[in-house]
């Protein structure tokens, strides 16, 4: 049975004292869910550490934002799989689109990344979904988990983000939602065999409230939702963590 996932990107925000601030809010709002829901923030760099000891024994894992996959280094400004690890985290983003158009990176650039991660022993978030004004394409996967295993895939977790859902007012409908997450699901079917697909996560992020996440969460190949701006709201991360596990369909 997949356990449902709840994943906070906090972006360029929070603090070190915002981040402290934010754990005392925001763990006795989930000490109740977390056995029914695996819970994943991502902060920034200079909180990683911080949020790591924080929660050491709590059951919420911490995540980077991205990686550099190197190699070696002499990467001034980037961070490294094993200095993430080192640092606390277990997961890792990689493919937003944020991070694309800012650094120009393609589907195998994406790819590198993804390896590195695994590599490092980190677990991939991989983000994925359609450009501006294009219809989503799943046949990317191809190139995004080339030489990827089926057991590797099954470490990783698929956030469907189409790139004209970040920093809406909205989400995109429920119907496009679920449309996007079978379509991931059906591809790993496809290359990877069906025990692969039923194992992996894929969660919808993009404009995420608490508002939206019941008609979000709606349909069964939906296992969860990554926010951002609600992701640094204790409250209001809480309670779509709490939809959730009251709300996903096993």
């Amino acid at each position: 049975m997949r356990k449902p996932l709840a994943l906070s990107n906090w972006k360029m925000a929070m603090t070190l004292a915002q981040t402290r601030a934010f754990i005392r809010e925001f763990l006795p709002r989930v000490a109740d869910l977390v056995e029914r829901v695996e819970i994943v923030v991502c902060p920034p760099y200079t909180a990683i550490h911080t949020l790591a000891e924080a929660l050491r024994g709590t059951g919420i894992s911490v995540g980077g934002q991205d990686l550099w996959p190197g190699p070696g280094e002499a990467h001034t400004g980037a961070i490294s799989g094993p200095l993430l690890v080192d640092a606390g985290a277990t997961w890792v983003m990689v493919g937003h689109w944020e991070v694309r158009r800012r650094l120009g990176e393609d589907d195998p650039a994406v790819n590198r990344k993804v390896r590195a991660a695994l590599d490092a022993g980190l677990r991939p978030i991989l983000l994925v979904g359609e450009p501006y004004g294009e219809p989503f394409d799943p046949d990317r996967l191809a190139t995004l988990l080339a030489g990827c295993s089926g057991e590797e895939i099954t470490r990783m977790a698929f956030v469907y983000e189409p790139e004209g859902a970040i920093g809406r007012a909205e989400p995109v409908s429920p119907a496009h939602v679920a449309a996007g997450c079978r379509a991931i699901r059906r591809w790993i079917i496809q290359r990877h065999g069906e025990a692969t697909a039923e194992a992996v996560r894929i969660i919808y992020g993009g404009s995420v409230t608490p508002e939206h996440a019941g008609a979000l969460l709606a349909d069964p190949d939906v296992d969860g939702l990554g926010a951002s701006r609600r992701g640094r709201d204790p409250v209001a991360f809480a309670q779509i963590v709490r939809q959730i596990a009251e709300l996903h369909r096993r």
